[in-house]
């Protein structure tokens, strides 16, 4: 019996954890939203701009060629319109999840800082210092909702700190680099049938739904990674730009925690086989690389087109190994096989004036998840960006740019299978998702 009980910790802690890390590698949660310039044209030839600070995290040498110091502050809210119906699942096959099924608000507001300082320490050479958010997402779901199985609150931040160097080899031709150091911070918060651990046990007295168990996990990781550009004027009216910014493999680890008095049956199989005595995790988390290439073409002197391309590789994310160390839980390993993703954007940009600059853009944006393994921590889906912003100078070293884009995302729905091991004790769910999105972008920019 001691063997049974210690299998069926492992699989529901086991689980419990893996749901975090899929929320955490969801590529369609990637923050892009660094500057307003940038989100207006649907982020179309980011990778391009050349002597402009403000775009260094989409590509170091967007640095070289400034003739004075720069300080750049920007600030993007992103307000997601979520919505779940039809949510219904079954635990070990037979029991029907009780509770809400239908809600709103699952991903909850965001704002997402970047701050950028440039200098030029010779004609040729320029520093800077990039402080922003690449990844993040957060979401949350009602103890009382159908969903609570299989997710409740999680919450990744990554904040990035990269020094930035680029150098004009020659007038038409620029390179970048950067060291990225990369903070990870993972939180959530769980809920477990320990009840129907208990019955599938044969303890008697329990049944599935009858003693939740709630559980949280947070741990956290600095780890480094690099960024290298490259920018070149192809004809006095085209200019291209790429950048490759590395994964960053993270190992975190933090506290575990159960809730042991609220869960007679938590308490019976914590004392009959020192389940749920965890009180430390620890796991790898690979923020993923990408490689990204874009393209401006002033086509008169007042008007420009705009196009970016960019993929990401997710497909490094294929297993998950997850320890604990209570010495009842022991590692296990599930495969997630996610795909690279490809993002395209088109733009333009209109000297309204000699101090305004209107801009446009579209944005498709490809999900990564394999729908196989789609799961309602990460309501994700292909997405459609409509942009448009507005660029004001307030003086020769004072300007601000506003930025405002809308996602539609393509309709998810869910259909886990309750019999796989990952969700032996998280039951069969199934459930439809619904997702738009606003951004709405500010950048100070300051020259000295």
């Amino acid at each position: 019996m001691s063997n049974a009980y210690r299998k069926l910790g492992s699989l529901t802690t086991y689980a419990l954890v893996l749901s975090a890390f899929s929320e955490a590698a969801a590529g369609g949660f990637t923050l892009e939203h660094q500057n307003a310039a940038a989100l207006g044209r649907a982020f179309a030839g980011a990778e391009a701009e050349r002597g402009e600070p403000a775009f260094a995290a989409y590509n170091p040498a967007s640095i070289a060629g400034i003739a004075n110091a720069e300080i750049d502050l920007s600030a993007t809210g992103f307000f997601p319109m979520t919505r779940y119906d039809n949510a219904s699942g079954t635990l070990l096959g037979v029991a029907p999840v009780a509770g809400d099924t239908a809600d709103e608000g699952v991903i909850p507001s965001a704002l997402i800082p970047n701050v950028t300082i440039a200098f030029p320490v010779s004609d040729r050479l320029t520093l800077g210092l990039v402080a922003n958010a690449p990844f993040g997402l957060k979401t949350r779901y009602s103890e009382t909702s159908a969903v609570r199985y299989q997710a409740r609150d999680s919450e990744l931040k990554v904040i990035e700190l990269t020094p930035v160097i680029a150098l004009e080899i020659t007038d038409n031709f620029a390179i970048g680099a950067g060291l990225r150091l990369q903070y990870a911070d993972l939180s959530l918060t769980s809920t477990i049938d320990a009840g129907g651990i208990a019955a599938a046990s044969l303890i008697p007295g329990f049944a599935p739904q009858s003693s939740d168990l709630d559980a949280s996990f947070k741990g956290d990781d600095i780890d480094l990674g690099y960024v290298i550009g490259a920018q070149a004027a192809l004809s006095p009216r085209l200019h291209a730009g790429v950048s490759f910014h590395s994964k960053v493999d993270h190992g975190i680890s933090g506290d575990a925690q159960f809730d042991l008095a609220g869960s007679a049956a938590g308490q019976i199989l914590n004392g009959a086989a020192g389940l749920f005595g965890a009180d430390r995790f620890s796991t790898s988390l690979a923020t993923p690389g990408s490689v990204a290439f874009g393209g401006r073409f002033a086509a008169t002197d007042r008007f420009a087109l705009l196009a970016s391309g960019k993929r990401t590789f997710w497909s490094s994310f294929d297993v998950v190994a997850v320890a604990f160390n209570d010495g009842a839980t022991p590692p296990e390993v599930v495969t997630q096989n996610w795909s690279d993703s490809w993002q395209a954007s088109l733009g333009a940009e209109f000297e309204a004036t000699k101090s305004t600059t209107l801009r446009a853009g579209l944005m498709w944006d490809q999900s990564p998840v394999n729908e196989t393994f789609e799961h309602p921590r990460v309501p994700d889906g292909d997405r459609v960006w409509f942009a448009a912003g507005v660029s004001q100078a307030f003086g020769a070293r004072v300007s601000g740019d506003l930025g405002v884009a809308y996602a539609i995302f393509d309709d998810t729905h869910f259909a886990l299978d309750g019999s796989t091991q990952e969700n032996l004790f998280r039951g069969a769910f199934t459930g439809d998702y619904e997702i738009e999105a606003i951004a709405v972008s500010g950048t100070l920019r300051l020259q000295f």
